[in-house]
């Protein structure tokens, strides 16, 4: 069985309220020294995590382009709900 894959999907369903929002998909990025520089010194300035932050530019910036509204099923109602949650 792959690392990750959980063997009961009965047991994923009922632990998340929306199993749809699991975060699964990963993508690479490669970076030069200067570029990461300056996401390491924004991320140490602003106390957020650097996968949280370049998730949350990448989708904000595909959101601006395709023109996506501010529905309940687009990806700022998720990162919103998602910030919520881990404020309190």
């Amino acid at each position: 069985m792959p690392l990750g894959r959980p063997a009961n999907r009965t047991l994923i369903n009922t632990m998340y309220s929306d199993p749809a929002l699991i975060r699964k998909h990963f993508v690479k990025l490669s970076l030069s020294d200067r570029e990461a520089d300056l996401i390491n010194a924004f991320c140490t300035y602003s106390g957020e995590q650097k996968a949280t932050f370049l998730r949350d530019l990448i989708l904000r910036k595909a959101e601006e382009v395709l023109h996506v509204g501010e529905s309940a099923s687009g990806a700022s109602a998720m990162r919103g709900a998602n910030q919520s949650l881990s404020a309190a």
